[in-house]
């Protein structure tokens, strides 16, 4: 159908532009595996489009959709190892700010 092909195809397009948003936007916060796998994520989502309008069954269907696949896990992978991070250096700031207090009456 045709109206499916659209919207997958401005799907695959907003996705794509978020992707380069966020990586030209917010890079600094990013780190290496989330923006490589964001790349990963948006140039697949990219090189869909001509598949969907194709219609033709090539090796390439599925490479350009697996790219999007492995794009998004490993970002989810990075997202999850910076927050493990963050998390553990907020706990370990708290406690030297607890031992700060303490060793000064504060607490």
């Amino acid at each position: 159908m045709i109206a499916w092909d659209i919207v997958n195809t401005l799907g695959r397009l907003v996705l794509t532009l978020i992707v380069v948003v966020k990586i030209t936007r917010f890079r600094g916060t990013l780190n290496a595996m989330e923006r490589v796998s964001l790349g990963a994520m948006g140039g697949g989502s990219f090189l869909t489009i001509a598949v969907i309008w194709e219609r033709q069954s090539s090796p390439f269907d599925g490479w350009a959709t697996t790219l999007v696949t492995f794009g998004a896990v490993g970002f989810l992978i990075g997202r999850t190892v910076r927050d493990w991070k963050h998390d553990h250096a907020n706990a370990r700031a708290n406690e030297q700010a607890e031992r700060w207090l303490q060793a000064r009456g504060k607490l």
